[in-house]
C-alpha cells in the first residue's frame, strides 16, 4: 500500500454530509482510499459515503489467494499496522531504530485506542524528556479523529507523572529533596497504598518511550506501575538499546543513574516482541549507512569497546557529508535558521554561545529554567484579579503585548481558556498561576529552547528525540579520557550523528577539562582566573526582578521591567556583588540595574571559590540575554511577600533569558 500524505475527506451518509475528517491518502489497485471507522472506503471527489461499498471484504478475499492483493503493503507497513492496530489488550515491546517513525506509529496507536473505545483520560504515555513530550504533544492532536480529545491523554515525563500521583494521594507530598527521592516517596505509595492502588487500576492503555533510557529507581517504579495495572490493560513499550545515553549525561537531573534497567526487568514479564526497521526520517544514501550500519556496529557487543568506539568514530566522519573542522570555526551567520548545532559537553555549547556570535540562536540543554512565552508576562504582570473576561483580554493584548502580533491573540485566548476556562468567556487566573508557577510548566505555554529564532547550539543528549535537515556535529578528541562509560559513548556519538535528515557535518572540540558543581560547570585558568556558568534555572528568581531587597521602590522595578521587555537580547552584561545587596550580583544595563542574581548563585560562587582555596568571586564578565521569558508564581509561593506591588499580587512578570560562560578572577572586582 502507498500512503500519499494526508487528505480531508467529506464523510456523507445518503447524500448528506455528517462531519469531515482528516486521513492517510492510500493508493489501492481500485484507487484513493481512506481508513474510518476501522474499515476502507473508496474516495470520490474528497468524499466516502459510508452507506456504499467498501473495500475491505473484497481485499481480505484477494491476500487469502493471491500474493497480488487488492493493497499491496510492504513490510515496513505491517511492521507499523501491527504495532498501530494492535489489541488494545496486547503488551508489546517495540524496538525502533532512529528515524523509524516510532513517535508517527505512537500517536497512531493513540488514535486506534480511541476509536476502539477507549476514554483518551485513561491513557497514559510516559516519555523520558520533556522534550519529548513537547514532540508527541505536537503531533498527537494531528493522528486523532478529532484533535481535541489530545488534550484528554496524560502525556508527561517520567518524574511529572510520579509527582501527579504523589500530590494527589497524601497531603503532605513536598518537591523536596532530590529527583530520587520523590520518585522512592511515589514507589513507596504504589506499593503501599490502597487509594494509589485503585487509581492505577482506571489506566486502560500505558505507553513508555524510551524505555532503553529509564534504570535504576525509575525502572523500578514503572515496573510497579505495570504491576499496579489491570491484567487487561494493555502496554506498548517502545526502545532502543542503540540510543541509551542516560546512564552518565550531562543532565544532573536524569544522569548518574544506577542499577538494573527497564529492559532487564521486561524479560521476565509476558510482553510480545515487535520491530520497526525501515529509517523514514532520511533518504540520503551516507546517512543511511549510519541509520543502518553504523547502528549493527553499536550494538555488536563481542567486539572489543575501545574497537568499536574507533569504528563508530571513523563510520559516522567517514559516511558524513562534510568536515566541520574545529568548533572555534563555527559561524552562526552560515548556518540555516532551522539547523542543529550539537556537542558533547556542556561547557563547549556554552562557549560556542558565548564568544563571536553575533547571529540570534538557541541553546538546548538541562538545567535551564522553563521558557514560558513573554506574551503571557506582558499580558497580565499588572493583572491583580482572579478573573479575566475577553473583552479585558483584548484591550490588554492590544496594549501590552509586542512579542506577538494582534492577530495572534484568539489563538493566545484559546490556550487561557484551554487551561483554565472557567466559563465560555472567563479565565481563571489563579488556576492559570498553579499551572505555570509549576517547575514543569504546561508545554502549551513554553518554547522548547531557550532563546528567540535562529539555529540552535545543544548537547546530543538534550536533542534526543529532534532532527533538523543540517546538523554539525562536534565530537570531543579521540584521546579524551574524561568519560565514565566508554560503550555509552558509543550510542552518545550514534544518537547525535542519526539527528540528520538531509546533511550532517562533523567535526571536533577542544580537550578542556571542567569541573562540576551540583550541575554548573566552571573551569580554572592561570593568574586566578575562572570561567563559570550562569543562567541556570534558580540564578534569578522573582525577588532579582520585581523584590524589595533588589529595587528600592515598584518605579525602580517597573523601570527594570521595561528596559528587559524593550531590550530582549543584550551582549556583553556584567554582574558585580553589591553590599547593599548583602554580596549578591547586581546587573547592570546602560550603568542601570537590570535585575539581581540569587543567593543560589552567591552560594555556588562561594562553594567554587573555596573549593580552588581563592578568594571571593566578585564579578561576572561576558554576561548575554538572549531573550524574553515570563516568570509565573503560585498564589502561595512564599516569595510573593517580598515584592513589590503590582507582581506580589499578579504573580507574573518579565525575565531576560541570561547565559554566559563568565569569565571572573578570584580575590575582588574587576
Amino acid at each position: 500500500m502507498q500512503f500519499d500524505g494526508d487528505i480531508e475527506v467529506r464523510v456523507m451518509r445518503g447524500g448528506t454530509e455528517i462531519t469531515r475528517v482528516t486521513r492517510p491518502l492510500r493508493q489501492t489497485v481500485h484507487g484513493p482510499a481512506v481508513k474510518f471507522r476501522r474499515r476502507l472506503w473508496p474516495v470520490i471527489d474528497s468524499s466516502i459515503d459510508i452507506t456504499g461499498r467498501t473495500l475491505d471484504d473484497e481485499a481480505r478475499a484477494q491476500e487469502e489467494t493471491s500474493m497480488n492483493s487488492l493493497i499491496a503493503v510492504n513490510d515496513d507497513d505491517r511492521q507499523q499496522e501491527a504495532v498501530i492496530t494492535a489489541s488494545p489488550q496486547q503488551r508489546i515491546v517495540v524496538d525502533a531504530g532512529p528515524g523509524t517513525g516510532k513517535t508517527f506509529v505512537a500517536c497512531q496507536r493513540v488514535s486506534h485506542l480511541i476509536r476502539e473505545g477507549i476514554n483518551p483520560g485513561r491513557i497514559w504515555i510516559v516519555s523520558f524528556t520533556r522534550t519529548a513530550v513537547h514532540e508527541i504533544r505536537n503531533r498527537l492532536a494531528d493522528s486523532l479523529d478529532d484533535p481535541a480529545q489530545a488534550a484528554g491523554v496524560r502525556i508527561a515525563t517520567l518524574d511529572s507523572h510520579a509527582w501527579a500521583i504523589q500530590s494527589g494521594f497524601s497531603k503532605d507530598a513536598a518537591l523536596t529533596g532530590s529527583h530520587d527521592d520523590n520518585i522512592a516517596a511515589t514507589l513507596s505509595q504504589i506499593k503501599n497504598d490502597e487509594d494509589v492502588q485503585d487509581y492505577l487500576e482506571r489506566v486502560n492503555h500505558l505507553i513508555v518511550d524510551e524505555a532503553q533510557d529509564i534504570v535504576g529507581i525509575r525502572a523500578e517504579l514503572v515496573q510497579a506501575l505495570i504491576g499496579g495495572l489491570r491484567p487487561e490493560c494493555g502496554v506498548t513499550i517502545f526502545a532502543d538499546r542503540a540510543q541509551a545515553i542516560y546512564g552518565f549525561t550531562e543532565d544532573e537531573s536524569l544522569g548518574a543513574q544506577e542499577g538494573q534497567s527497564l529492559l532487564k526487568y521486561l524479560e521476565g514479564m509476558d510482553f510480545s516482541a515487535a520491530n520497526l526497521s525501515k529509517v523514514h526520517r532520511t533518504g540520503q544514501p551516507g546517512l543511511l549507512r549510519i541509520f543502518t550500519d553504523v547502528r549493527e556496529t553499536v550494538l555488536d557487543e563481542k567486539t572489543p569497546t575501545a574497537v568499536r568506539r574507533a569504528a563508530v568514530r571513523e563510520q559516522i566522519k567517514r559516511f558524513a557529508d562534510g568536515d566541520a573542522g574545529s568548533f572555534q570555526q563555527l559561524k552562526l551567520d552560515q548556518i540555516p535558521d532551522d539547523a542543529l548545532v550539537l556537542m558533547r559537553r556542556r561547557a563547549d555549547v556554552l562557549l560556542a554561545s558565548s564568544y563571536g556570535q553575533d547571529r540570534k540562536h538557541r541553546i538546548r540543554m538541562s538545567g535551564l529554567p522553563s521558557r514560558i512565552l513573554p506574551w503571557v508576562g506582558e499580558l497580565l504582570w499588572d493583572h491583580t484579579d482572579t478573573r479575566l473576561t475577553r473583552p479585558e483580554f483584548d484591550e490588554r493584548w492590544q496594549n501590552g503585548v509586542t512579542t506577538l502580533p494582534q492577530e495572534a491573540s484568539d489563538g493566545a485566548w484559546n490556550l487561557l481558556m484551554e487551561a483554565a476556562g472557567l466559563s465560555a468567556h472567563v479565565v481563571d487566573v489563579e488556576r492559570l498561576r498553579n499551572l505555570l508557577g509549576r517547575a514543569s510548566p504546561p508545554s502549551l505555554f513554553t518554547s522548547p529552547d531557550y532563546g528567540d529564532g535562529g539555529p540552535v547550539i545543544g548537547t546530543i543528549h538534550a536533542s534526543k528525540g529532534r532532527e533538523a535537515e543540517d546538523v554539525h556535529l562536534y565530537l570531543p578528541p579521540e584521546s579524551n579520557d574524561d568519560t565514565d562509560d566508554e560503550d555509552e559513548e558509543i550510542r552518545v556519538m550514534f544518537v547525535g550523528a542519526t539527528r540528520a535528515r538531509k546533511r550532517l557535518s562533523v567535526g571536533s572540540t577542544g580537550a578542556r577539562r571542567t569541573s562540576d558543581h551540583d550541575g554548573r560547570v566552571w573551569k580554572r585558568h592561570a593568574k586566578g582566573k575562572i570561567q563559570i556558568e550562569v543562567g541556570r534555572m534558580h540564578d534569578l528568581d522573582a525577588d532579582g526582578l520585581v523584590g524589595r531587597t533588589a529595587f528600592a521602590s515598584a518605579g525602580d522595578a517597573r523601570a527594570a521591567q521595561e528596559r528587559i521587555q524593550k531590550n530582549p537580547v543584550i551582549k556583553g552584561l556584567f554582574a558585580s556583588a553589591q553590599q547593599d545587596l548583602r554580596w549578591r550580583m547586581s546587573v547592570e544595563h546602560d550603568a542601570s540595574r537590570l535585575c539581581v542574581l540569587s543567593e543560589r548563585l552567591k552560594s555556588d560562587l562561594w562553594e567554587i571559590s573555596k573549593k580552588c582555596e581563592g578568594g571571593p568571586i566578585g564579578y561576572l564578565a561576558h554576561l548575554r540575554s538572549i531573550g524574553l521569558r515570563t516568570v509565573a508564581l503560585r498564589m502561595d509561593d512564599p516569595s510573593l511577600q517580598y515584592l513589590h506591588e503590582p507582581w506580589a499580587s499578579s504573580g507574573f512578570m518579565l525575565a531576560p533569558m541570561l547565559t554566559g560562560f563568565c569569565m571572573s578572577r578570584f580575590g575582588g572586582k574587576k
